[in-house]
């Protein structure tokens, strides 16, 4: 029955999304995200959902006159560095497959570069900023609950088969978005945003409070993955969360009285687990990590440049063993487990240095989001949002040292929207200049304003009547 209802879904929203490629790409993240074919038990498990979205996507991108240049941005720049840097890499990679694997993170990327293209406007971005959330949270929701009724007695896990399966994957994908869910969950309570919807409107409080539940069950499932990169990305989030939060005081005082009256506590497994962290030397998987990054750190000081190219983990035992500073009793290669270890084994410090400076620039894009959005255009849902994207990446960056997710599509999704939601920072009326026209009598029009003459934020190719009425450079400010 899953299988017939995706399946009808699945063919359902090609023609939508030719005709409204956009929606190609909500529909996208959506397959690639939570992985809907891997709850399914028949022939939808093996369907190529996310090449049916892709190819709609692309086909109504042709088609379509409802785009936007490609930004000229320099988290757009990087990407492009990043593209070019890794096929470098691959054309000089020790296995000879490094290749294949190349195209798949192109893949990623190619969705990345025509997001700002298809994606503009106050509904598209909060729809596809909604879409990204649920995607992940509804593993929060089933796994929070899954927690709870087992007493923390097993560890919640991603889809099987899926990307996400693993706990430390499905760990860091719902540490990113946590954030996300509690700024959705204040979009709809306090109203930030009118959907064009009655139904919306009435149900809109009882939405964001329905939300709320869903974020505390999301941190519940975050523990219960027994992930301990998982646990440090939630401790580097929580303090910036609790800041955040409204009734720090009744917070406080319900944990008090769970604690001494109820006798809550944190099961006995989780707490073992957890105390590997201090003493990582006695555990075999610990080690095991701490050899593969001097593997990867030997191979960067080698090849410091070309690195040893995608899928250097493929080569012999014998081979990987020698660039290690100690064998341990297992005896067979081991992946990096970190973001930072697994660049370097693969592209050296150059790749690294790629990889960190396009984090740097979305982090700094964020960071000017969030700074400017309620001063300049009066956008809380801009500059909420802003914030809970720093917040998931943070926890990416933090989980990510335990955890190969380099290319994981999350963070490419992260990237695509800091690009998008800059652009309609720079576009949207300044809140003055709204409330000076609002000042003007009907009779007499409102000078239009300088936000509005033209496409302030950069595009490769701005409209002929935007260059004649700007002022200064279309470049401005960049």
């Amino acid at each position: 029955m899953r299988d017939i209802l995706l399946f009808v879904i699945v063919v359902g929203l090609v023609p939508v999304i030719l005709m409204r490629p956009w929606i190609g790409i909500l529909a996208w993240f959506w397959s690639g995200l939570m992985t809907p074919h891997f709850l399914t038990w028949g022939f939808m498990r093996t369907f190529p959902i996310a090449i049916v979205f892709g190819g709609a996507t692309l086909a109504g991108l042709m088609m379509t006159k409802d785009r936007r240049g490609m930004p000229f941005t320099r988290e757009m720049m990087m990407m492009w560095m990043l593209v070019a840097y890794t096929a470098m890499t691959s054309y000089f990679a020790v296995y000879p497959s490094a290749w294949s694997f190349w195209q798949h993170l192109m893949k990623i990327l190619l969705i990345t570069f025509i997001t700002p293209i298809l994606v503009h406007g106050q509904r598209r971005i909060i729809a596809l900023l909604l879409v990204i959330t649920f995607s992940i949270a509804f593993y929060g929701f089933k796994g929070g609950l899954f927690a709870i009724s087992t007493g923390g007695a097993h560890m919640v896990l991603g889809a099987k088969g899926s990307y996400l399966s693993g706990n430390t994957y499905i760990g860091i994908a719902m540490i990113m978005v946590l954030p996300l869910v509690l700024v959705s969950a204040r979009l709809f309570h306090y109203q930030w945003e009118d959907f064009g919807s009655e139904l919306v409107r009435r149900f809109s409080t009882k939405i964001g409070l329905i939300l709320y539940g869903v974020f505390w069950l999301t941190a519940i499932a975050i523990l219960a993955t027994y992930s301990r990169g998982a646990l440090l990305g939630l401790l580097a989030i929580a303090p910036f969360l609790f800041i955040r939060m409204k009734r720090k005081g009744l917070m406080i005082a319900l944990a008090f009285l769970g604690i001494t009256v109820l006798g809550v506590t944190v099961p006995d497994r989780l707490m073992a687990r957890w105390g590997t962290i201090e003493t990582y030397e006695e555990d075999t998987s610990a080690m095991q990590r701490v050899q593969a990054w001097g593997v990867s750190w030997n191979m960067a000081l080698e090849r410091p440049i070309r690195g040893m190219g995608f899928r250097f983990t493929y080569m012999d035992y014998d081979w990987w063993i020698t660039y290690a500073n100690f064998e341990g009793t297992w005896e067979h290669v081991l992946s990096p487990h970190s973001i930072y270890f697994s660049l370097l084994g693969q592209h050296g410090f150059g790749g690294l240095v790629v990889f960190m400076t396009l984090v740097g620039f979305t982090f700094l894009t964020l960071n000017r989001i969030r700074r400017h959005a309620v001063r300049e255009t009066g956008q809380i849902w801009l500059s909420e949002y802003a914030w809970a994207m720093q917040m998931g990446l943070i926890g990416y960056l933090v989980a990510g040292t335990f955890l190969d997710v380099a290319y994981f599509s999350l963070f490419y999704a992260f990237v695509a929207l800091a690009i998008i939601m800059r652009r309609e920072l720079e576009e949207a009326p300044r809140a003055n200049e709204t409330i000076q026209a609002d000042k003007h009598s009907v009779n007499e029009p409102a000078q239009k304003p300088e936000s509005a003459t033209g496409p302030r934020f950069p595009d490769f190719v701005p409209k002929p009547d935007d260059l004649l009425n700007q002022p200064r450079p279309w470049f401005k400010n960049q």
